[in-house]
């Protein structure tokens, strides 16, 4: 399905009944990688899984990639569903996007699970950024020539460049929130500490012998966590 939202037609999937249950993927990817959550949560939630901005089939537009321009695309979205309340899972980038909706309307999100996320661009270990920052410069030299590398360039410089979620917004953030990461992730585990600190009501949970790609390495594990989570009473939190 499409839907034409801050100024990008976003494509987005709507999956079984229930509470509403946004998933967003991480970068260079679309819904389909959360396709193991998605067969896992539909069946006690509507999930809602979107391609977001300038990723799968939605389109990039002609703004520059942010993740609060992509939050405001993901809330436009839900607007257009006429959805109010929302859970939702981020990994990695997908995250970062749901921590940049948090602060935008803080009262509209339920919960938030955020899986192998950072709030600054300087938390991703050194020697993930190596070849990132080798596929960005590929990329950048290639994209007057493609709108394949154009859309390349903006996803990894996306990743490399940002965020830069100041503290004092993060405490901001009133939802229940857990961060989920693997004990040999890419984001380390003092600064997700640092994060689930700084919001009103965070939690942690690191996953023993987990990297940053839990969704695919340990989703048994990962969906028993969050459903749990899901099930706890948000009001007495």
């Amino acid at each position: 399905m499409k839907a034409y939202v801050n100024g990008v037609e976003l494509s987005y999937h709507v999956y079984g009944s229930g509470e509403p249950l946004v998933l967003l993927h991480g970068n260079g990817q679309s819904h389909g990688a959360l396709n193991r959550q998605i067969d896992f949560f539909r069946k006690n939630y509507q999930v809602i899984a979107v391609d977001s901005r300038g990723h799968g089939k939605s389109e990039l537009g002609f703004c520059p990639l942010d993740f609060q321009v992509m939050a405001l695309d993901i809330l436009c979205l839900l607007d257009f569903l006429k959805i109010n309340m929302y859970r939702v899972i981020g990994y990695s980038d997908g995250g970062i996007i749901a921590l940049e909706m948090a602060m935008y309307q803080p009262k509209r999100q339920k919960q938030m699970v955020v899986i192998g996320t950072n709030y600054d661009a300087s938390q991703i270990k050194w020697w993930a950024n190596i070849f990132s920052f080798g596929a960005y410069l590929f990329s950048f030299l290639l994209a007057p020539l493609s709108f394949f590398f154009r859309r390349v360039k903006a996803q990894i410089g996306l990743m490399i460049f940002h965020p830069h979620i100041k503290e004092a917004d993060l405490a901001r953030i009133s939802a229940p929130m857990l961060a989920i990461i693997g004990e040999y992730d890419v984001i380390s585990k003092a600064d997700t500490r640092k994060m689930v600190d700084l919001v009103q009501r965070g939690e942690m949970t690191v996953i023993h012998n987990g990297t940053h790609f839990l969704i695919r390495q340990k989703p048994r594990e990962l969906h028993t966590i969050i459903a749990a989570f899901f099930d706890e009473d948000v009001t007495q939190m």
